[in-house]
């Protein structure tokens, strides 16, 4: 294993200690750092351009405060600082720290870039679906909404939905499901978006192509694999997990594709240079 280098140290260091920031000060002051600086739509009421990097030193914490332990939360951190710290090492000696901090930071607004041009795809469907809505505004088509929109799982929502079924004409009834549904308009602009995980893709491009052919024993994979198949196996599975479109698994996999594709741009552009490949 490669020496911990600079920039990835600082990097390791920097997601750690904002991480251990998020949890002290949502603890003690109430103060939610992913509500100023996670990345949103940029259409949303809550988007600032200063978002499309600090996302990127953020990470869930959510699941800390739901369960005793917190230890569902600390797993999004782990495994992007697990990769940066077997993958970034050799990266950076192979090309020097400027361009190894210059991919990081690349790909990780290639994949905001991404992903927020997704969403705003996302969003104009959902502010489609909304105005139709509003135009006809019956129990049957809220029902559609909520269920179209994935938001049915709500309790809070299908306890009004049925309420609204048994009384449709009720005028309180069809203001309430308008305003539910400026609702599901206005939290689709805004889903919050954090973590590491677009540059660190972006990371594993890069070393999926200059050590293609290294050999590796990773934790979850106790076989050896070669460097290529692994990272490219892995992009072929973010691309099947937007392909299944699941809405509860929580993951941005287009902004993972995002800093993989800009992984690989960069280096193709950079070009191999003419240090031996090696694995220390």
């Amino acid at each position: 294993m490669s020496r911990l280098t600079p920039v990835v140290k600082v990097v390791l260091i920097l997601n750690i200690a904002i991480y251990i920031l998020q949890i002290l000060l949502k603890s003690y002051l109430d103060i939610d750092l992913a509500f100023l600086f996670a990345l949103r739509y940029f259409g949303a009421e809550t988007f600032a351009p200063y978002q499309l990097v600090t996302h990127m030193f953020l990470h869930d914490t959510s699941s800390f405060f739901a369960t005793p332990s917190g230890f569902g939360s600390i797993l999004h951190l782990l495994g992007n600082m697990y990769a940066l710290f077997i993958f970034g090492p050799p990266l950076e000696d192979y090309f020097d720290s400027k361009r190894f901090l210059a991919l990081y930071m690349i790909a990780g607004l290639g994949a905001a870039v991404l992903h927020v041009g997704v969403s705003a795809w996302e969003v104009q469907n959902t502010e489609t679906h909304v105005t139709e809505y509003k135009t006809n505004p019956t129990p049957a088509e809220f029902f559609a909404l909520i269920k179209g929109e994935g938001v049915y799982s709500s309790s809070q929502v299908r306890t009004f939905a049925h309420s609204f079924e048994a009384n449709p004409n009720e005028p309180s009834n069809i203001a309430e499901s308008k305003s539910w549904a400026d609702g599901i308009a206005y939290s689709k602009r805004n889903i919050p978006t954090v973590g590491a995980s677009g540059a660190v893709f972006g990371i594993l491009a890069a070393f999926g192509i200059v050590f293609a052919n290294i050999k590796l024993v990773l934790l979850f994979l106790p076989i050896p694999i070669k460097a290529k198949y692994l990272v490219f196996g892995y992009a072929l599975y973010e691309i099947y997990a937007i392909w299944q479109a699941n809405p509860t698994d929580n993951v941005a996999h287009f902004a993972h594709i995002g800093g993989f594709i800009f992984g690989v741009i960069l280096v193709k552009l950079w070009g191999k240079n003419d240090k031996p490949m090696r694995w220390d």
